[in-house]
């Protein structure tokens, strides 16, 4: 297992109910695929430096969790599917 970091950003149209739900799925996507969530930090809604696909802003969160490396690219897949989510980084610590 390798420790991993996630900044995700939602969609602004969502609100704070749809970011936590989105959060929510974020993290039954890593303990389905058999990872564990370390800690995750909630940052709100704020303001993007440049406009991303007409939205000028987005609901962050940062998480860090441990995963299998042969998995995160079937994670990053199903993260590609999400709805909700403008854009998201996964950096390996």
């Amino acid at each position: 297992m390798k420790t991993y970091e996630l900044m995700t950003i939602g969609k602004a149209s969502l609100g704070e109910d749809g970011a936590k739900t989105l959060s929510a799925t974020v993290n039954s996507l890593i303990v389905t695929l058999k990872g564990k969530l370390v800690d995750e930090n909630t940052m709100g809604k704020r303001k993007f430096a440049y406009e991303i696909n007409h939205d000028k802003e987005g609901f962050y969160n940062l998480m860090h969790f441990e995963m299998d490396p042969a998995v995160l690219e079937k994670f990053k897949e199903k993260l590609n599917r999400e709805v909700g989510l403008v854009r998201y980084l996964i950096t390996a610590l």
